[in-house]
């Protein structure tokens, strides 16, 4: 019997580590996404202020409005090819369902009332909560794959 709860205990350990570590992932990928849009975002905005302001300060000079000009049309292009908000807002979508996962297990709440199945009821929600968005994702590659946008 005592092999029995050990191999509960580390079962359990794997399932919660799991759902921690899916979790983590979600997170961190999330802020990063949110970081690079963010900074992509405000980067063209500047770039595209900074071009008038540009013309007036050196009317003469059209070196640094074409400069400019291809800041900007390089950042865009980054922003389409990445998917940095989307990427955002799958993520955290995804983070979210295995928050919400975690908080049923810890509170046994349906369906992790069960203390004999609850562990592999939590990995195997959490990998579907990751099939899922690995769908989203390859639902996207696919769709600009097929409009010629990779």
């Amino acid at each position: 019997m005592a092999t029995d709860s050990g191999a509960a205990r580390q079962e359990s350990s794997y399932a919660l580590g799991l759902a921690n570590g899916s979790y983590d992932w979600y997170r961190q990928a999330a802020i990063h996404a949110r970081q690079r849009h963010r900074i992509s975002a405000i980067g063209s905005q500047v770039a595209a202020a900074a071009i008038p302001v540009s013309a007036v300060i050196a009317p003469h000079n059209a070196t640094v409005p074409a400069i400019l000009g291809a800041v900007i049309v390089v950042v865009t292009s980054l922003r389409s090819t990445f998917n940095w908000q989307e990427n955002y807002l799958r993520f955290n979508g995804a983070r979210e369902a295995v928050e919400a996962e975690r908080r049923r297990y810890h509170t046994t709440s349906a369906p992790y009332g069960d203390p004999t199945s609850r562990d592999q009821i939590l990995a195997a929600m959490i990998s579907k909560i990751e099939q899922e968005e690995m769908a989203g994702w390859v639902k996207v590659v696919s769709e600009r794959t097929q409009t010629g946008h990779i």
